[in-house]
């Protein structure tokens, strides 16, 4: 693999269906390997709970790629979201054993 690009992905459901055979999947403009992390799923997102995923694909080393990710319910695309390039480096990543867990959406006071 030549760089490595992960993408933090938070998917809510504000609706007051579930939304079932839920999927993430992260694509580079670039990518090489089909990395094993490309694609998150889980089961089903109860309305008023979100998920974040840590999605990875495989880039070329030391290039600004655009990125995009497709958000699935089963054969169903619900979003698609680009960004022209991963620069921005995050320091409060999810803790790992958050990553992939339903939880009630925060609320702004």
């Amino acid at each position: 693999m030549g760089e490595v690009t992960d993408a933090f992905v938070t998917i809510r459901n504000p609706t007051s269906s579930d939304i079932a055979d839920l999927c993430a999947t992260l694509y580079a403009l670039d990518e090489g390997r089909p990395h094993p992390d490309k694609t998150k799923c889980i089961p089903i997102l109860a309305p008023g709970y979100q998920a974040t995923f840590k999605l990875t694909v495989d880039t070329t080393y030391e290039q600004k790629t655009p990125i995009q990710v497709d958000v699935n319910s089963g054969a169903s695309l619900l979003l698609r979201v680009g960004e022209p390039a991963c620069t921005e480096i995050g320091v409060l990543a999810p803790a790992p054993d958050e990553l992939g867990v339903p939880k009630p959406i925060a609320t702004v006071p």
